[in-house]
């Protein structure tokens, strides 16, 4: 049936690049994903998603303007994950201390066609005890 799919155009392609090429700190990200929600209304949904998070996490003192996004992140090592990801990094960003995401697609396969919301994630311990050595 792929087969039957009719490619992307030029200028689909070139959106899907534009969107996967975003790398910024968190408030210049969503700027940049909101000018492209005009021409991929698809995404306004995910978009809004993220203003929620970021406003949340203001609201508790956390400066989101120190906070990197990337929106090609986690796609080529942790390909389960079919929503948000995310990924905690110390300051010399060598190994994620702890990463996970949303994975509700996963539970649709293994629950027999259910699908439930899914979150999962992984703390490294080694590297926190490494990180409060350096400290």
């Amino acid at each position: 049936h792929e087969a039957e799919t009719p490619a992307l155009s030029e200028t689909e392609v070139d959106l899907l690049e534009a969107l996967l090429k975003i790398k910024e700190s968190c408030p210049y990200a969503l700027a940049q994903l909101r000018d492209l929600v005009v021409d991929m209304p698809a995404i306004s949904t995910a978009v809004e998603g993220f203003s929620r998070r970021l406003n949340a996490l203001d609201a508790k003192g956390v400066d989101v303007s120190s906070l990197a996004f990337e929106t090609s992140y986690g796609r080529s090592s942790m390909e389960y994950y079919d929503g948000f990801v995310f990924g905690f990094y110390a300051q010399n960003g060598l190994s994620a201390i702890a990463s996970g995401g949303r994975y509700d697609a996963l539970t649709k396969q293994l629950g027999k066609g259910v699908t439930m919301p899914a979150v999962g994630g992984v703390i490294r311990p080694d590297l926190v005890v490494a990180l409060r050595g350096a400290a």
